[in-house]
């Protein structure tokens, strides 16, 4: 991995491509006991199916949902 690479993964930005996907992250770092936020338009039932292990082990989910831009 070049420096740019480097860098620009560890930002803490993820695009879902070049810097890795939100789900991979959320996967590496929900831990039991945590308390998650999420705000989104996008957060879909595969969503949660993937992630279904790990949210079942948290305290808290706070959930808020958005209206996604329409194109």
């Amino acid at each position: 991995m070049s420096d740019r690479q480097l860098s620009v993964f560890q930002s803490g930005i993820r695009d879902n491509r070049e810097r890795g996907t939100l789900g991979d992250f959320l996967q590496e770092n929900i831990e039991s006991s945590s308390k998650l936020s999420i705000v989104s338009a996008y957060f879909t039932i595969y969503a949660f199916k993937a992630l279904k292990p790990k949210l079942w082990s948290i305290d808290k989910l706070d959930f808020l949902f958005g209206q996604g831009k329409r194109i």
